[in-house]
C-alpha cells in the first residue's frame, strides 16, 4: 500500500472531527430527479453451457434506468410481474420465506414503470448481484434510488443459484448442490452483461444502444452477490467501483470499494464479518467501511416486504435472553441509499459533494464509518 500523504492524513483527521456531528437526512437519501423505468430481457451467453437451462447459459435480466417524464404518475411494477406468466413461482418463493403473496403484493414498493421510454443520454452502468437463493428484484429500494439519480442497472437472476428463474421455456428452481459452480457462473455472468450490454448488438438489449458509459462501470451485490462483486473486480479491469454488502472475500483489489456490514448479522456471524474486514484491509485502493450497528443480514435487502418478522435484520430478535428490535427498514434503507449513491457518484461521476458526504458520518448513533487506503485523484 502506498504511504498516506500529509494531505490524506489531514483529510482523515478532519473527517474524524465531523463524524460525531449528526446532520439532517441528506439529499443523497432522497429520490433523484428522474422517473424510473424497468424492462425484463433474456440474454444467452453462447460461449457457456448451462445444465440448468438445458443448453447455453441463459439469464433473465431486469434493467432499471432513468425514464422520460411521461412515466410520471403511471402505475408502478408489481411484485408478481417480475415472474412473468408464472405467478405460482412467486407464490412458492414467498411462502418459502414465510410470507403470503397477497400481502407481499400490497407491501412491495417500487417506483419503476414497466416498459417506460428511456431518457436520452449516456449514464454510468451498474450490475447488481443478488444473494444466494435470492432474486434479481430483491433490492428494488436500492436500484430504484440509483436509477432515479441517473444510473442504468442490470440485475440478473443467476440461473440455478437464484431462488427461482423463469426462463422462456421452463422455471428453474434453486440448486442446493450447485453453490461451487455458482461461484464461477456468477463472476462470468457479470462480465458477460458488461460486454453484451455495451456491445450495441441487435437483440433484446438494443434499446440501450448509446445509453451506457463504458468508462463508468460499477458492481454491487448482497451476500453471495457481495462476494461476486469482489470476484468480478479481481478479474475484470473494466469495473471501476464495487459495493459488496454483508460479504467480501477473494484476492485483494485496487478497485475503489465501499463495504457495508451489519453488526448483528446472524447469517455471516462474527466470523464472517471478521473475514470481510480482513479482505477490506488487504485491498490497496480507496476503501470505505460502513457498519450499521443494529442491522442483520437481511437488512440490506427488501426481505421486510416478504416477511416483516423474518429476523436477522428484519423485525425483532433475542440476545442474552432479551428481545430487541433491529433498526427500522425505513432508516436502514435511507442509510444504504445515501451512501450507495455517494460512493458511486464520487468514484464514477467524480462528484466532489458526494465525496464530502462519503467522508462524513451522517448517522453517528447507528453507523460506524471508516476510511482507509489512498484517496481518489483530487477533483
Amino acid at each position: 500500500m502506498r504511504p498516506a500523504t500529509r494531505g490524506h492524513l489531514l483529510l482523515l483527521a478532519a473527517l474524524a472531527a465531523v463524524s460525531s456531528i449528526a446532520i439532517a437526512a441528506p439529499p443523497l437519501s432522497r429520490p433523484g430527479p428522474y422517473p424510473v423505468g424497468v424492462r425484463t430481457i433474456v440474454l444467452v451467453d453462447s460461449s457457456r453451457d448451462d445444465p440448468h437451462a438445458g443448453g447455453k447459459r441463459t439469464l433473465v435480466v431486469d434493467v432499471w434506468y432513468p425514464a422520460t417524464d411521461e412515466a410520471r404518475g403511471k402505475p408502478a411494477t408489481t411484485f408478481v410481474e417480475f415472474f412473468g406468466e408464472h405467478p405460482e413461482a412467486a407464490k412458492a418463493f414467498v411462502e418459502h420465506f414465510g410470507g403470503k403473496l397477497e400481502e407481499v403484493n400490497r407491501r412491495f414498493k417500487t417506483v419503476a414503470v414497466r416498459g417506460a421510454e428511456r431518457r436520452q443520454g449516456k449514464f454510468p452502468f451498474l450490475v447488481f448481484s443478488h444473494g444466494n437463493g435470492g432474486l434479481r428484484h430483491q433490492n428494488v429500494f436500492q436500484l430504484d434510488h440509483l436509477a432515479s439519480h441517473g444510473y442504468v442497472i442490470a440485475s440478473p437472476d443467476h440461473t440455478g443459484n437464484a431462488g427461482v428463474s423463469v426462463l422462456p421455456d421452463k422455471v428453474v428452481p434453486y440448486d442446493r448442490q450447485g453453490r461451487q459452480r455458482a461461484v464461477v457462473d456468477r463472476e462470468k455472468d457479470v462480465s458477460f452483461l458488461i460486454t453484451r450490454l455495451h456491445g450495441g448488438e441487435e437483440g433484446p438489449e438494443s434499446w440501450l444502444r448509446g445509453a451506457l458509459d463504458a468508462e463508468r462501470i460499477g458492481v454491487l451485490g448482497h451476500s453471495f452477490g457481495g462476494l461476486t462483486s469482489c470476484h468480478a473486480a479481481a478479474e475484470d479491469p473494466r469495473i471501476k467501483a464495487i459495493l459488496p454488502m454483508t460479504l467480501a472475500l477473494t484476492k485483494p483489489v485496487r478497485t475503489p470499494m465501499l463495504l457495508m456490514l451489519g453488526a448483528l448479522d446472524r447469517t455471516m456471524k462474527e466470523a464472517g464479518n471478521v473475514a470481510s474486514f480482513g479482505y477490506y484491509m488487504s485491498c490497496t485502493g480507496p476503501r470505505h467501511l460502513l457498519t450499521i450497528q443494529r442491522a442483520g443480514h437481511f437488512s440490506f435487502s427488501d426481505m421486510d416486504r416478504i416477511n416483516p418478522s423474518f429476523g436477522d435484520g428484519i423485525g425483532s430478535s433475542t440476545r442474552d435472553g432479551k428481545t430487541f428490535e433491529f433498526l427500522s427498514p425505513s432508516l436502514t434503507k435511507e442509510i444504504i441509499n445515501a451512501y450507495s449513491l455517494a460512493f458511486f457518484d464520487y468514484f464514477l461521476k467524480t462528484n466532489r459533494e458526494a465525496g464530502e458526504f462519503l467522508g462524513q458520518n451522517a448517522y453517528p448513533e447507528e453507523v460506524d464509518l471508516q476510511h482507509d487506503g489512498p484517496r481518489m485523484k483530487r477533483l
